[in-house]
């Protein structure tokens, strides 16, 4: 594959809210020299932002380095800077947006060496089973939480997976990565039902699939059954209907929801209105 590295076309009028390669302002971020040659490449397609597919090539191209190591690293670089992804038909694109406004210094750290052997130890992908010693696969430290959203390095939202299905996890979740601004907010707040609603609500009407929703409502605690969360939110007059569908890039039958319309948060608890008003219907 032959990587387009250029410059097209006139550049955006809001340029100057990234520091052009090799200035002063880029090299006080201290990044690694491998994140400097990716973000180089980002800058240099800001007017044909480039798919991971590309962004891969070409970082294989000059060091050679496997795809999720260069999945990585465009997560650490989005500690700096606003990396949106933009869909184009079956592709999707990442674009290199601006610097954030907060003032967040040098990439992540990398899991310390105790913390990987104890996530590594039971050896064997959370999500497919198979394990390095049967199958052959190599076994990645997965966020369960990507980092974009708010994940942390904590280890309960930490797993083992191949390197196939984290490669799959993350492209998959990158579609979702437009709204990672409107998921780290919905995902700040205290009740699942909370979460649950306020991510319907950042989508404006548009389907959101099953297993996002599964995934923001657990994001501050395990929710076994985030779909009574959900139904829950019904009794509070909220308007959410659901439909099922294959999902186009995994080919899997998901079901999706969105809302109509809501109602504003009653005071003192969500759980404690609901279960007010589901006292009330079995009385009547």
């Amino acid at each position: 594959m032959t990587v387009d590295s250029t410059p097209q076309g006139d550049l955006p009028e809001d340029d100057r809210q990234l520091p052009p390669p090799g200035s002063e302002e880029l090299r006080s971020l201290r990044l690694s020299a491998s994140h400097e040659k990716l973000y180089n490449f980002l800058y240099s397609r800001r007017t044909n932002p480039p798919t991971m597919r590309e962004i891969r090539a070409f970082v294989a191209a000059g060091d050679g380095e496997a795809p999720s190591q260069t999945d990585r690293r465009v997560r650490d670089l989005r500690g700096h800077f606003h990396i949106i992804t933009v869909r184009d038909g079956r592709n999707h694109r990442y674009s290199l947006v601006e610097r954030k406004a907060e003032g967040v210094t040098g990439v992540r750290k990398a899991i310390g060496k105790r913390l990987r052997a104890q996530i590594l130890a039971p050896q064997r992908c959370a999500q497919c089973g198979k394990t390095p010693l049967d199958h052959q696969v190599l076994l990645d430290i997965d966020h369960k939480v990507p980092v974009e959203w708010g994940g942390s390095d904590d280890p309960d939202n930490l797993q083992p997976l191949c390197q196939e299905c984290n490669a799959g996890k993350k492209d998959y979740y990158a579609t979702y990565n437009q709204y990672a601004d409107e998921i780290r907010s919905a995902a700040r707040h205290d009740e699942p039902h909370q979460r649950i609603g306020e991510l319907l609500k950042a989508f404006n009407g548009n389907w959101v699939p099953s297993d996002l929703l599964g995934t923001v409502a657990s994001m501050k605690q395990y929710q076994e059954d985030w779909q009574k969360r959900l139904r829950e939110l019904r009794t509070l007059g909220w308007v959410i209907p659901s439909k099922r569908a294959k999902d186009p890039a995994s080919g899997r039958s998901l079901t999706y929801y969105r809302v109509d319309s809501w109602h504003p948060w009653p005071p003192g608890g969500i759980a404690a209105e609901i279960r007010r008003r589901e006292k009330l219907d079995r009385t009547e």
